[in-house]
C-alpha cells in the first residue's frame, strides 16, 4: 500500500511537470527558438573544429617535447662525461702546481734576500731566473752579460708582490712562443732542482714550480679541442632549452584554450538541449496532456483512497498492538487504560480506525499463531482462563503448564526455584497461570537473562518478541495493588501523555514506547 502511494505521487508529480512545461511553452516563440537552435549548432560545430585542431597541435607539441627532452638529457650526460674527463686530465697537473705554490709561500722575504749573497750563480740558477722572467714578461730577452742578467733577476725576485703574482698566475695566459722557450730551458740538463738545491732552496722550489706550471699550461693547450666541444654542447643545450621552454609555454596556453572551449561547448550543448526539449514539449505536450487527463483523475482518486486506507491501517495497527500486548497480562485495568489512551490520541489526531476488528478472539488467534513459530518463551497468566489456555494448548506443541494455584509455596516452592532455569531455557513453551503474586526478586535475574539474551523469535535473536509480555518485572506487587495503582496513574496522566504522530515507518517504535511506559509504571509503583 505504501509502495502504491509512492508510485501514485510520482505519477502525479510527472503530470504536474508536463503541465508546467506546457504552460511555459505557450509563451515561447517557437520560430525564434528553432532559429537559435540552428545558430547554436553552427557555433558548436566551429568550436568543436577549433578544439580538435588545438588538441592535435597539443599532441604534436607533446611528442616534440618528449623527443627534445630525451635529446636534452643525452646532451647533458655527454657534457657531464666530457667535464669529468677534462677534470681527470687536469687534476694531476693542477694538484702538482698547487703543491709547488704552497711550498713557495712558506718562504719569507728574508729567504728571497739570501739570493743576493750568491755572487756567481750556477747555470741552473740563471736558467731558473730567466725562465721566471720569460713567464711573467712576454717580451723578455736575456742580456748577453751574465752579471747584468743576474742583477736584473735579483731585482725581479726581490719584488714584494712576486710571490702573490706567482700564486695567482693563470696558466692559460702563456703564449705558444713562451711555452716553446720554456720547453727549451726545461729540456736542458742544468735545469734540475736537485742540482741547485745545495745553492738555494728557493731556486730549487721555483724550478719545481716552473716545471709543474709548464706541464699545466701545455695540458690546457692540448685540451682546447675538448673545451671547444664542451662549448658546442653547452650552446646546443641552451638552444634546446629555449626551444623546449617555448613549446612548453605554447602547449600550456593551448591546454588552457582547450579547457575554455570545452567549457563553452558544454554550456552551448546544455542550451541546445534545453531548446530542443522545449520545442519537443511545445509540439507534443498538448496531445500528451490530453492522453494523461483521464489517468490523472484516476490517480488522484486512487491516491485519496490509498491515504484513507493507510490511515485506517495505522489506527487499527496501533490499537491492535496495544491490545494484544496488554491482553497477555489479562488485567482489564491495564488493557482499558492503554486502549483508552490510544483511542483518545487517534481520535484527537483524526486518524480513523475500526474497533470492531480488534476483538480478544482475533488478537488471541494471531498471538498464538506467532507464538507457535517461536523457539523459547515463557507466558504468565495471572488468572485461570479457559479461552486463552485452550488456544495455547491448541496451537502450541506440548507446553509446560504450571498451575501455581495448586502449589502451596507458589513462587518460593522448592520445585519452582530449582526448576525455574529449566522452564526458562526449555525448548518447549512454559505457561505459568493461576497465580496471585509476581515472581520474587531472587528470580528476577534468571528471568531477565532469559528476556535479554535467550529469547528467539522465528529463529532470529530479538530484543523482545512482539507477542510476548513478561509480567515478572516487578519485585513485590500483587495484582490487586497493581490494578489500583494503574487506575490512579491513568486518572492523573490521561490528559498529559502524548504518544506522538504514528506513521508507517515508526509503528514498531511507538509500540515499544507504550510498552516501556506501562513497564516503567509497574517498576515505579512496585517500590
Amino acid at each position: 500500500m505504501v509502495a502504491e502511494g509512492v508510485r501514485l505521487k510520482e505519477a502525479l508529480h510527472t503530470c504536474e511537470q508536463i503541465e508546467n512545461l506546457a504552460e511555459i511553452g505557450k509563451s515561447v516563440d517557437i520560430d525564434a527558438v528553432q532559429k537559435r537552435i540552428i545558430e547554436n549548432e553552427e557555433v558548436l560545430s566551429k568550436m568543436s573544429k577549433e578544439r580538435n585542431g588545438k588538441l592535435a597541435k597539443i599532441e604534436m607539441l607533446g611528442e616534440q617535447i618528449r623527443v627534445k627532452t630525451r635529446n636534452l638529457e643525452a646532451l647533458r650526460k655527454e657534457a657531464e662525461m666530457l667535464k669529468e674527463k677534462c677534470d681527470a686530465i687536469l687534476n694531476g697537473p693542477q694538484e702538482e702546481c698547487r703543491k709547488c705554490v704552497e711550498e713557495l709561500l712558506k718562504f719569507s722575504a728574508a729567504d728571497l734576500k739570501t739570493l743576493t749573497k750568491i755572487q756567481k750563480p750556477s747555470l741552473g740558477i740563471r736558467l731558473c731566473c730567466e725562465m721566471l722572467r720569460t713567464i711573467f714578461e712576454a717580451e723578455f730577452v736575456p742580456k748577453k752579460n751574465a752579471a747584468e742578467n743576474w742583477l736584473d733577476s735579483q731585482k725581479f725576485l726581490l719584488d714584494k708582490t712576486f710571490l702573490i703574482k706567482l700564486a695567482t698566475l693563470d696558466a692559460e695566459k702563456l703564449t705558444v712562443n713562451q711555452m716553446k722557450m720554456l720547453k727549451k730551458y726545461v729540456d736542458r740538463v742544468e735545469f734540475n732542482a736537485n742540482r741547485i738545491e745545495h745553492e738555494s732552496l728557493v731556486c730549487a722550489s721555483l724550478c719545481r714550480w716552473i716545471g709543474a706550471f709548464l706541464e699545466l699550461a701545455c695540458t690546457l693547450r692540448l685540451m682546447e679541442e675538448q673545451n671547444d666541444e664542451a662549448k658546442d654542447l653547452r650552446a646546443q643545450i641552451s638552444e634546446i632549452e629555449k626551444s623546449l621552454n617555448s613549446e612548453t609555454t605554447e602547449k600550456s596556453q593551448l591546454t588552457k584554450d582547450v579547457d575554455l572551449l570545452s567549457s563553452k561547448i558544454r554550456e552551448n550543448e546544455q542550451i541546445l538541449t534545453n531548446d530542443r526539449r522545449l520545442c519537443d514539449y511545445r509540439l507534443r505536450s498538448g496531445d500528451l496532456l490530453m492522453v494523461l487527463e483521464p489517468f490523472k483523475i484516476k490517480w488522484r482518486n486512487c491516491q485519496k483512497m490509498n491515504e484513507k486506507l493507510q490511515n485506517e491501517m495505522i489506527g487499527n495497527t496501533v490499537l491492535f498492538s496495544i491490545y494484544r500486548t496488554m491482553l497477555l497480562s489479562y488485567d482489564r485495568s491495564i488493557s482499558q487504560v492503554a486502549i483508552g489512551l490510544c483511542t483518545a490520541h487517534l481520535t484527537k489526531s483524526e486518524i480513523p480506525y475500526d474497533s470492531s476488528t480488534v476483538t480478544p478472539s482475533n488478537i488471541i488467534q494471531k498471538i498464538c499463531k506467532n507464538l507457535r513459530n517461536s523457539r523459547r518463551f515463557c507466558l504468565f497468566l495471572n488468572d485461570q482462563n479457559d479461552v486463552i489456555l485452550n488456544f495455547l494448548r491448541q496451537f502450541l506443541t506440548s507446553p509446560n503448564c504450571i498451575d501455581l494455584g495448586n502449589i502451596e509455596g507458589k513462587w518460593t516452592d522448592l520445585v519452582i526455584t530449582q526448576n525455574l532455569p529449566k522452564y526458562v531455557y526449555s525448548v518447549v513453551p512454559t505457561i505459568f497461570y493461576n497465580f496471585e503474586t509476581l515472581p520474587p526478586a531472587e528470580m528476577f535475574e534468571v528471568l531477565m537473562k532469559s528476556e535479554e539474551k535467550e529469547i528467539c523469535y522465528r529463529g532470529k535473536p530479538l530484543e523482545l518478541p512482539e507477542d510476548i509480555l513478561f509480567v515478572f518485572i516487578a519485585k513485590h506487587l500483587d495484582l490487586e495493588k497493581y490494578s489500583e495503582s494503574i487506575e490512579k496513574i491513568a486518572r492523573n496522566h490521561t490528559g498529559s501523555i502524548e504518544f506522538g504522530q504514528f506513521g508507517w515507518t515508526n509503528i514498531a517504535r511507538r509500540i515499544a514506547k507504550i510498552r516501556k511506559f506501562v513497564v516503567n509504571s509497574w517498576r515505579i509503583y512496585s517500590r
